[in-house]
């Protein structure tokens, strides 16, 4: 049974009952079945925007298999392809160094090519600037 229905069976034992000499009875009745029906409302506007999702995501994934049954590796560009030995270089060249800063005594690593000679150092923990 849909919340729908269930709902409409609440009406109408609601109303197959005399509530006339209790007003306030009636309109505790009435405000419940309102609050149900709008539930009822919201309930179904979710259950069709569920369903268009749904659909959506079947088209999306007929569309991914179709472009995957298409692929052919040996047609991808090259701008595309990963060199692996370049990134053997990038490594090397970053190199790192630890230290301490004389301010606040926390460690942190750096890289020294990125800074002059004579330039400070700025802690990341405190903001202090010191020497290398």
């Amino acid at each position: 049974m849909s919340a729908r229905e269930k709902i409409a069976y609440l009406r109408g034992l609601i109303e197959g009952q005399n509530l006339s000499e209790n007003a306030g009875l009636s309109k505790f009745h009435e405000a419940l079945l309102g609050a149900l029906d709008s539930l009822a409302e919201e309930i179904d506007e979710i259950s069709e925007a569920q369903d268009d999702l749904r659909e959506y995501v079947d088209d999306l994934e007929d569309e991914v298999a179709d472009m995957h049954s298409e692929y052919d590796p040996d047609l991808v560009d090259e701008r595309y392809e990963i060199d692996d030995d370049d990134d053997d270089d990038e490594e090397e060249d970053e190199k790192y160094e630890n230290t301490t800063c004389q301010a606040c005594g926390r460690e942190f690593s750096y890289q020294p090519d990125a800074y002059d000679e004579d330039e400070d150092l700025l802690c990341p923990h405190c903001g202090q600037p010191f020497k290398q």
